[in-house]
């Protein structure tokens, strides 16, 4: 398959999903919307669209200039029914671009929290052999509401919202499976996060630090996604 990723922030890349792309023969083009004068790719040129998260809001369009032609690009990306993996602020533009609701969610979710995915979510083709649910890594304030039409993938004690499915081949996620050990530390430290204090849903920078190798369980449920999205793909383009 021809992946190509929308990045918002420079140490904010594909990370987990990168390595098993290119360790299964797929390429991966990128649109680094923090660089001067971002273009995106015709319809033609991809097959599956891999949106990552940010630090900024999805209604950040005053400071963030280049959302405006995101959007306008993520609603060619939907009307075509394309592939879609989208990710934390991925999600969020994703959710709003159908419908949904992005606002604040109660508190901030901040840490290694456990996800319970929801059954009907599970029977999806997309979620074939994952597990009922996994700890994995969260960091946001802002969520989502579930778009109209659109199936809940799971919720955590801090978010009603982990997720969505919609149609046959996009999927939102709010949390963070692609992370690497290595990314999480350069997100503790972009986000200042070392003098944070723990809270309900916040962990300290010492306490992520100790669950660092959950991480392995973000990387098992990507991976398994992205087998099934290519599944998929391979049964859309199979002959007749």
């Amino acid at each position: 398959m021809r992946w190509h990723c929308l990045q918002h922030l420079p140490d904010e890349g594909p990370g987990h999903a990168a390595a098993w792309l290119a360790a299964h023969g797929h390429s991966l083009t990128f649109t680094r919307l923090f660089e001067p004068n971002p273009t995106f790719p015709t319809l033609a040129e991809f097959d599956g669209l891999l949106i990552l998260g940010g630090a900024m809001s999805v209604y950040d369009e005053d400071e963030f200039p280049w959302l405006v032609p995101e959007k306008a690009f993520l609603r060619e990306v939907l009307r075509a029914g394309t592939i879609t993996l989208a990710i934390c602020l991925g999600a969020q533009l994703v959710a709003q671009t159908l419908g949904g609701e992005v606002r604040r969610n109660p508190e901030p979710e901040i840490g290694f929290w456990t996800v319970r995915f929801a059954a009907k979510a599970l029977a999806h083709p997309l979620l074939r052999g994952w597990p009922e649910k996994a700890t994995v890594l969260h960091w946001h304030v802002d969520t989502f509401t579930v778009p109209p039409g659109a199936v809940r993938v799971g919720m955590s004690a801090g978010c009603t919202a982990q997720g969505y499915l919609w149609g046959d081949g996009i999927i939102g996620l709010q949390f963070h499976p692609e992370m690497t050990e290595d990314m999480v530390e350069k997100l503790i430290h972009f986000e200042n996060h070392e003098t944070a204090e723990e809270a309900e849903f916040i962990q300290t920078a010492a306490q992520i630090r100790s669950k660092l190798k959950l991480v392995w369980k973000g990387r098992k449920l990507i991976e398994q996604l992205l087998e099934n999205m290519v599944a998929l793909h391979e049964e859309e383009v199979a002959p007749a």
